[in-house]
């Protein structure tokens, strides 16, 4: 009788797993999975991946496991990666995916569902730049709208007192994260070189853009590795903050990614005749160098906390990676760098490609081990409530987390797959890579 329990139960475990494995594997229609079967066969990572997210995701409000509409940098910056793979590769279902956002997001007066700009957060700009984007591909009044506003909140956005750099957000005053500089800067450039401004106006923004992240590399610059620590506190006073320096602890690998990937995205957005150039371009050399010296020799790829490679629980990050690898490659080919940086970029891509990512059993692909989130903060020091209360009178500062910057609180972040933050830079680094063949 025992035997008999011991088999039944086994056979319900069994059953179960297959059912849940039945569950949780996507049912490919057959047109799709022969796009899926052709990228796969060509080796174009970037629309093999794509598919693969919509295929995962069909809606697109929806991605990054967002239960409900949401307004965020990490559904922009991975939506605006499909963008260039429809613009390279086409596909009318892969803009209308991009569309299903806008259209969702966005009612026809340009008011931004979830955006509130008395917030002052960076990141919540970030995803102007897919709007200004798709702008340029389909205009419409209520984008021009949106884009409006989100440019309302950069002009008063508020600054450091020393050095007149973006303040990350309303409740971390007087704070410049190396992920503002990518959430803010690129898009403020991109939208002016798009408007009718007069070319004064255009200028000082340039020009404004240019100080921003060239004060930002010099104040967050670690000699001892030449890498960037991931924030700092121009009152020094915040618990994360070194008391002479400001600094936070550590180099993290996505912070460093922003501030890299925000150089090439300036770049591009600024005219080809543009004065400032030079310095971006010396500077896009020195942080590439800076990277490259951190390069794991055997996989090609970053650490989640890159200064301390070879300490116990360190692993290597699929964000990070895709970043460094994109935004080299896109040198490279834009000419911006010399082709001695083409084969370590190749390295890293062939590295992320090898470590992670995975071809699952219905052949879409998953991008592997991405760290889901990592930030400081936030304080709730007298300057900071105050700061707060002037800016959004009547909010309140959520429940302090001891987000400390230190080496055990980047590793006690949790890893998942397909993270945005993750896939958006890998699809653009496919692109990448795949313009060199």
């Amino acid at each position: 009788m025992k035997k008999q329990i011991s088999g039944c139960v086994r056979r319900s475990v069994k059953g179960l797993f297959l059912v849940v494995f039945l569950l949780s594997t996507v049912v490919v229609p057959a047109q799709e999975a022969e796009r899926l079967e052709d990228c796969e066969r060509e080796g174009r990572y970037s629309e093999w991946m794509v598919r693969s997210e919509m295929l995962r995701t069909p809606r697109s409000f929806l991605l990054d496991f967002s239960k409900r509409p949401k307004w965020s940098y990490v559904m922009g910056i991975e939506l605006e990666a499909m963008l260039d793979t429809y613009l390279r590769y086409g596909g009318d279902d892969i803009l209308g995916y991009c569309r299903e956002y806008v259209d969702t997001m966005i009612d026809v007066k340009g008011q931004i569902r979830g955006y509130d700009l008395r917030e002052y957060n960076l990141d919540n700009v970030r995803t102007g730049h897919f709007l200004a984007r798709m702008q340029q591909l389909c205009p419409q009044d209520r984008l021009s709208a949106a884009l409006q506003t989100l440019m309302q909140q950069l002009d008063s956005q508020p600054r450091t007192v020393a050095d007149s750099v973006f303040w990350h957000k309303a409740i971390y005053a007087y704070q410049v994260w190396l992920d503002g500089i990518f959430m803010g800067l690129p898009f403020r450039v991109l939208a002016t070189s798009q408007s009718d401004v007069p070319f004064s106006v255009r200028k000082a923004v340039y020009d404004d853009a240019v100080s921003q992240i060239s004060i930002t590399y010099r104040r967050t610059l670690d000699p001892l590795t030449g890498l960037n620590r991931h924030a700092y506190d121009e009152n020094r006073n915040m618990f994360w903050a070194d008391p002479i320096t400001g600094l936070s602890q550590h180099c993290w690998g996505r912070a460093q990614g922003w501030f890299t990937m925000a150089l090439v995205e300036l770049l591009d957005a600024l005219p080809d005749d543009y004065s400032g150039r030079q310095m971006l371009l010396s500077l896009l050399r020195s942080d590439f160098d800076a990277v490259l010296r951190w390069q794991d020799e055997e996989s090609g790829l970053w650490y989640q906390v890159m200064d301390a490679p070879g300490r116990e629980g360190n692993y290597l990050e699929s964000s990070c990676s895709s970043m460094f690898a994109y935004a080299i490659l896109k040198a490279v080919n834009r000419g911006w760098v010399e082709e001695s940086y083409r084969r370590p970029a190749l390295k890293a891509y062939d590295g992320i490609v090898r470590h992670f990512v995975r071809v699952n059993a219905d052949h879409t692909i998953s991008l592997t081990r991405g760290c889901a989130v990592a930030g400081l903060g936030p304080g709730s020091s007298p300057e900071v409530l105050a700061a707060m209360e002037r800016l959004n009178p009547g909010s309140k500062l959520k429940e302090n987390r001891r987000r400390d910057g230190s080496y055990a609180y980047y590793l006690s972040e949790p890893v998942r797959d397909n993270d945005a933050k993750a896939v958006g830079p890998f699809i653009w680094a496919s692109l990448e890579r795949e313009r060199m063949e």
